[in-house]
């Protein structure tokens, strides 16, 4: 994630100061800071994953039982795995059919952005299935805790 940062910001820093004091800038620039962005989103929103760091509302959930949170967390990733088992067939159909083309400028096969939403599908699912087998082992305590947010006077 930092190098596609680094590359980005390389990338349309140089671009900037280059369109501004030359009138030119670097045409490949363009297509390869989109690419890191693509990267980077997925590759980040992967990791939110991992570190159970997406944005939850926990209004509901702070009212049931621990039994309760177990079966909703469950049926909870049940359903993004089939959500990420559409979005990796998806996300592999435009790679195949990217392979057949390229980027107009840098010459790079179109893929790479199918393949990032592939990387996504398969590591996500990874982790939620490690997560649903640590709930239905009972190693995860820490899985479905309710954290104290602000507004609630805690």
């Amino acid at each position: 994630m930092a190098a596609c940062l680094a590359a980005m910001v390389v990338l349309v820093f140089s671009n900037v100061v280059m369109r501004y004091l030359f009138g030119t800038g670097i045409a490949e620039g363009e297509e390869l800071a989109r690419l890191c962005f693509v990267w980077l989103i997925f590759i980040g929103a992967t990791l939110a994953v991992r570190e159970h760091g997406h944005i939850g509302v926990d209004m509901v959930v702070r009212r049931m039982s621990p039994a309760v949170r177990r079966v909703c967390l469950l049926v909870n990733h049940a359903l993004v795995l089939w959500a990420l088992w559409m979005l990796g067939e998806g996300s592999w159909t435009m790679t195949m059919i990217g392979l057949d083309s390229v980027l107009p400028v840098t010459g790079i096969s179109t893929a790479v952005f199918g393949a990032a939403g592939v990387f996504l599908a398969v590591t996500m699912s990874l982790i939620l299935i490690a997560d649903v087998w640590a709930v239905l082992s009972g190693r995860a305590g820490t899985l479905v805790d309710v954290s104290a947010s602000a507004g609630h006077g805690e």
